[in-house]
């Protein structure tokens, strides 16, 4: 009897122990829920979309409309505040994750360090000074992501806000302005941003689909199509680069997808069901371009062959921009202080279409940090590729691999467009897993593992005290 009723308080504590951790993982969940939806809305606002866009022909007008919306439209001044609080807030309220060490933080520290000292030697005090607090402030929410949120959640945020975005253009394209074609030589899907912007936020939202994919297979029932609907639009942008680097990380991302899924003998009846579909749709079109096929396919349908030979007009902006990091070589003009509304104008006028930044982000470096800070940027990123890779390799996972490839994504894209560090969200995500890698590898095993926060912990330890005294009035 004894026995009996030493056992009852400590089933009832267990109870009242797993309640608790039940009640405060709900919460914590919906904590995470509620922040991933105010960091959407706030990048949403912070970024200059346009409901709708429209394309302004006049060179001079369009380099002036986009220089002043990057540089104080009024809803980016006060979303990046409070992007910073919802921030700040994560970092208060969710568990922490990871252990930050290593030479790829030293050298991530390294580059934020001499952007920011940019200022001393800043041609434009003021926009350097600006676009520095916008900088922070991105650093910032990139820390907060790697520290807070796990890959999966990651995906899930960037899912669900690119394919927001994908959606609101979607409905910009057909409904307001009616002027989807996809099958117009000359369209490129926009909707709310310029196509190639438009084709970035669509590669991530790919990737995060295929990630939760292999994560929760019960969500293929909504993701396949939600998939193959982004990589529609993806095409319809006519973005090439986004495109091809999409359909090389897609084979490898499909590949561990069907070695995961199926066996031997359904892979190789998958790719032959392929071959039987793509052999034939490719004859078709050689026999009926001939020597174009190949022209047409890199073109993606575009008419624009004239600009094939100088990278669709940016082998010419290059040569410009050269001259420019020519003149001051290793400070350059202080971190984002090259691009002032009188240059952007300028170069776009000399160029004839709209030049908001260099389309190429190594080069956009030279331009504002020299070439030592050309150097640190492409040290880290590339430096983080390698490390994503080499975790990869090692586990197998598909939080390994989403890293991979948005790093794999964010060092080629800086190729041919500009993608820094700004509150972009897609290439933020990319920045917030430059983070991720520069945690020491397995650190964060232990949070996922976990079955209760920290904070629970501590709270559940101070009391038992307290419960142990009332199960002993109660005895």
């Amino acid at each position: 009897m004894s026995v009996a009723m030493q056992t009852r308080p400590a089933v009832a504590s267990q109870n009242i122990e797993e309640t608790a951790v039940a009640r405060e993982s709900h919460k914590l969940r919906w904590n995470k829920i509620l922040c991933g939806i105010a960091l959407g809305i706030c990048f949403w606002f912070s970024v200059p979309y346009q409901f709708p866009y429209i394309q302004e022909r006049d060179p001079k007008l369009a380099a002036a409309v986009e220089s002043q919306a990057y540089a104080g439209s009024i809803s980016r001044q006060i979303a990046m505040p409070i992007l910073f609080c919802i921030g700040a807030y994560m970092l208060w309220r969710l568990p922490r994750r990871g252990n930050f060490r290593g030479r790829l933080m030293a050298l991530s520290l390294m580059y934020v360090g001499w952007a920011v000292l940019s200022i001393t030697w800043s041609a434009d005090f003021s926009i350097t000074g600006k676009r520095l607090i916008v900088f922070a402030i991105n650093a910032f929410l990139a820390f907060v992501i790697a520290r807070t949120l796990s890959m999966i959640e990651m995906a899930l945020l960037g899912f669900f806000a690119t394919a927001g975005v994908a959606l609101i253009a979607l409905y910009v394209e057909t409904v307001k302005l009616a002027e989807l074609a996809p099958f117009d030589p000359d369209y490129r899907f926009m909707g709310v941003t310029t196509a190639n912007y438009m084709a970035m936020s669509l590669v991530v939202c790919v990737f995060c689909a295929l990630t939760l994919i292999e994560h929760r297979r019960r969500w293929a029932l909504w993701l396949v199509p939600s998939s193959l609907l982004a990589l529609t639009l993806l095409l319809l942008t006519r973005s090439r680069v986004s495109t091809v680097i999409v359909l090389l990380m897609l084979a490898i991302m499909l590949n561990k997808l069907a070695r995961d899924t199926f066996t031997p003998h359904v892979r190789a009846m998958v790719i032959l069901g392929c071959l039987a579909v793509v052999l034939p749709a490719a004859i078709y079109v050689v026999g009926r371009n001939g020597s174009g096929a190949a022209q047409m396919a890199f073109m993606m349908g575009r008419n624009d062959t004239e600009n094939t030979s100088n990278l669709s007009n940016r082998a010419p902006l290059w040569a410009e921009l050269m001259e420019s990091v020519e003149r001051s070589p290793w400070l350059g003009a202080g971190y984002d202080g090259f691009w002032t509304p009188a240059r952007v104008e300028s170069i776009s006028a000399d160029q004839g279409w709209a030049v908001p930044h260099a389309h190429n982000t190594y080069l956009d470096q030279a331009l504002s940090l020299g070439v030592f800070g050309a150097l640190l940027y492409a040290a880290m990123v590339w430096s983080a590729v390698v490390v994503a890779w080499r975790r990869f390799r090692k586990d197998n996972s598909p939080e390994s691999l989403l890293a991979a490839v948005l790093l794999t994504w964010l060092a080629l894209e800086g190729l041919a467009e500009s993608v820094p560090l700004d509150p972009y969200l897609p290439t933020l995500l990319a920045y917030a897993c430059i983070a991720k890698m520069c945690m020491a590898e397995g650190s964060e095993d232990s949070v996922d593992n976990e079955p209760e926060p920290e904070p629970l912990r501590e709270r559940l330890a101070a009391s038992r005290p307290r419960e142990l005294l009332l199960q002993g009035r109660g005895r």
